[in-house]
């Protein structure tokens, strides 16, 4: 073992980092979860450090399933506590920009509040005796020795004093200091791609008349550069609804209780409208802004310490409006388990940047699809689109406006987004013959939902 200990400390109790606790627990006697907040332990409840948790969340099934490996039980209990499963769009009315795709079974989703999925992975990961929480902890730096990390500095009312540990995974999402940390380490800083399209959330829960007759579970009312309006309605515990508006630009939606029901009629479709209009709202509207993409590539530093890692929405954030954020966690902490299998922690420590790279490597498919979704907008803060991914628009549209009217090109389409296939999928040569032989020009989609359909698999 050397003069590594058998401990790890992860930094943040979100998902990434509750999830890489569990990871971590395998190889390691000890692991501390650090968090700046206080944990409620009583039942769901909202924390300043995950300020995007009254929004929509989206976990969709590879996530759940990376996630279900490190905690098993934990679809069951998420279910116990009324989290719903959906299949998507077979249950959905999902209005893309150019139609209505057909309700067929192309991805499983598990919807549920923020607060809930915390509250459960913390409840599931504080079970096992290794894994221990520190809460109201303010990390301040890296303890290094000897060209690595072997822990962090804190600042807590319990301790001032620093916390060995033989690995040191910083998962603290968009208010991360591993870049500040390694500075002040002489390690140079990260290259930083960004982009933003400048979109907005609000949201807020209704319940919905038990009288209303529905042939959906959900709606989906999609954004495009020609209309920046969208809408989102999904179940969630406790009997409830989220509704959540969103917008970009002059289209950002409002938090105001006289407003919220407007903007939802001014959508391409009055479906949500519709749905919304008679329902009780449960909650005040919340809005959030801070929705850029954001990926610092740690992964590319050619001098990297042994004992750190970076992972989570502190390496690389996604627009939340594609939903990939906590699938991706939950990769990368599998990620994580898999590629220490057989260590031990000093071999652990000493392979921090293979395991960096093996992180990063999750967030590359979801990447791809949230930026070049996003560098549709003209208005996209960031390099802007080459050739190559003009192409790439015009070919994807295509393929959009054939998922419309093909069933195997809209169960492939949401494969994809759902992360159980690559986006290489759309472009086999089977994948490419469907979308030639249902080539049409994209319009603009008729507002009136479609007929109920049969239920298709």
């Amino acid at each position: 073992m050397g003069d590594v200990d058998d401990h790890a400390v992860v930094i943040g109790a979100g998902v990434a980092g509750v999830l890489t606790a569990r990871a971590l627990a395998r190889r390691f006697r000890r692991v501390t979860v650090v968090e700046r907040d206080a944990l409620p332990d009583q039942g769901p409840a909202f924390r300043p450090g995950v300020p995007q948790s009254p929004q929509i969340h989206a976990f969709w099934k590879h996530g759940v399933d990376c996630a279900e490996h490190l905690l098993p039980g934990l679809t069951q209990e998420l279910t116990d506590h009324g989290a719903c499963r959906l299949i998507v769009p077979r249950d959905f009315l999902w209005l893309s920009p150019v139609g209505w795709f057909p309700r067929v079974s192309g991805a499983a989703d598990l919807t549920c509040s923020r607060v809930l999925l915390d509250w459960v992975l913390r409840r599931m990961a504080g079970a096992d005796e290794r894994i221990e929480f520190l809460p109201e902890s303010h990390v301040t730096g890296l303890v290094a020795r000897s060209g690595g990390v072997h822990g962090v500095r804190l600042r807590s009312a319990g301790s001032g004093e620093p916390l060995s540990a033989g690995l040191v995974v910083d998962a603290s999402g968009r208010r991360s200091e591993a870049a500040k940390w390694l500075a002040e380490l002489g390690y140079p800083a990260p290259t930083v791609e960004r982009y933003d399209a400048g979109f907005g959330y609000s949201s807020r829960y209704y319940k919905l008349p038990d009288s209303a007759r529905r042939d959906w579970k959900a709606i989906y009312i999609q954004t495009s550069p020609s209309m920046p309006r969208g809408g989102v309605l999904v179940p969630v515990e406790g009997g409830r609804w989220m509704a959540t508006l969103l917008g970009c630009g002059e289209h950002i939606p409002p938090t105001k209780d006289d407003q919220f029901l407007d903007y939802a009629r001014s959508l391409r479709s009055p479906v949500l409208y519709e749905a919304l209009k008679g329902a009780e709202p449960l909650s005040d509207a919340q809005g959030y802004r801070n929705t850029a993409n954001e990926w610092r590539h740690y992964e590319s530093l050619k001098r990297w310490p042994s004992g750190f890692v970076v992972l989570g929405d502190a390496l690389c954030r996604f627009n939340p409006v594609y939903g990939q954020g906590m699938t991706v966690a939950a990769m990368s902490a599998k990620a994580i388990a898999d590629a220490i299998d057989g260590m031990d922690p000093a071999r652990i420590h000493s392979s921090s940047q293979r395991l960096q790279r093996a992180a990063a490597a999750q967030s590359a498919n979801a990447w791809g699809l949230a930026t070049g979704e996003d560098l549709r907008f003209p208005w996209t803060e960031g390099k802007p689109p080459g050739a190559m991914v003009k192409a790439l628009h015009q070919y994807m549209s295509h393929v959009v406006a054939a998922g419309n009217v093909d069933d195997a090109t809209c169960r492939t389409i949401f494969q994809v987004f759902g992360m159980t296939a690559p986006p290489t999928a759309l472009f086999k040569p089977s994948a490419v013959a469907r979308v030639m032989a249902r080539w049409r020009t994209p319009t603009a989609a008729p507002s009136t939902a479609p007929a109920p359909p049969s239920t298709r698999t």
